[in-house]
């Protein structure tokens, strides 16, 4: 069973966009959530995407599972967003309300707290 997510690591706040489709001109109409108690940490690592593509990731966002709120099914939201025309997006500030940067969501994956059956977090892979 995995440890909890410090509490000192998850001051940051993240604005979650889903695309709900386009409007007359072709332009994405966003549905905006916002989360808090998450972590954004910088990386320059390479995944595999669902397409199976490697992509570099420029940012990591780490969602506690029993720390951080609303509770999100990111999967699902980041199909229904690619379906309504663009991929899912977030912006980040920091806890003072300073702004990180908005980024693309390339990646969700949600790490089981083994042998629970529950999510322990989940990693939103950002560019």
């Amino acid at each position: 069973m995995l440890r909890p997510i410090p509490q000192s690591l998850l001051g940051d706040i993240a604005t979650i966009k889903v695309c709900t489709g386009t409007d007359a001109w072709q332009k994405p109409v966003w549905s905006e959530t916002q989360v808090t108690g998450v972590h954004l940490q910088s990386t320059n690592e390479v995944r595999k995407s669902k397409e199976n593509t490697e992509v570099v990731l420029r940012s990591i966002l780490f969602i506690d599972g029993s720390r951080s709120s609303p509770k999100l099914d990111y999967d699902t939201l980041a199909e229904q967003s690619q379906k309504a025309g663009a991929p899912m997006r977030c912006t980040v500030y920091n806890s003072s309300g300073q702004k990180y940067g908005e980024y693309e969501v390339l990646t969700t994956d949600p790490v089981p707290d083994v042998p629970a059956t529950r999510t322990h977090h989940v990693e939103l892979g950002l560019v």
